[in-house]
């Protein structure tokens, strides 16, 4: 069974003929966590992401993916990492994007498929003013 229907397959290609570069997918899989509250004890998280993944790529010629067992830099299981032109960047998708949080990932692909960053001028230079790495987790929940 398709996880688009026709209909949202049509927006999702339109809204990703917007790549200016293309876009590479990790699924990183490797041990999940414990079970989740309400989901089925046999669910398996990691083929449901490569499938929503695998899905997704086929939307746009501007889109691969791989899959990769327990890649270094993954702190949890399953993941996906969006590379711009295959580049590591350090943006990593932790869980299941399915629901709401399918467009928190197709954000992300969005973001990295730009060749220039869409923040201001002013964000750009307080970023580049920073004397040490940093690292930020955003947390994303329907509401």
């Amino acid at each position: 069974m398709a996880i688009f229907r026709p209909e949202e397959q049509e927006k999702v290609r339109e809204i990703l003929t917007g790549l200016e570069r293309p876009v590479e997918l990790v699924v990183a899989l490797g041990p999940e966590e414990g079970p989740v509250p309400g989901a089925p004890p046999d669910f398996d998280f990691g083929a449901e992401t490569t499938r929503v993944v695998e899905e997704l790529c086929a939307l746009s010629e501007s889109l691969s993916f791989r899959v990769e067992q327990e890649p270094e830099g993954v702190a949890r299981f399953p993941a996906v990492l969006v590379r711009p032109e295959g580049e590591e960047v350090g943006v990593h998708y932790y869980g299941l994007p399915w629901g709401y949080e399918l467009g928190s990932l197709l954000g992300a692909v969005i973001e990295a498929g730009k060749r220039e960053p869409t923040l201001r001028p002013e964000s750009l230079e307080a970023l580049a003013g920073l004397d040490r790495d940093l690292s930020i987790d955003v947390f994303v929940t329907p509401t």
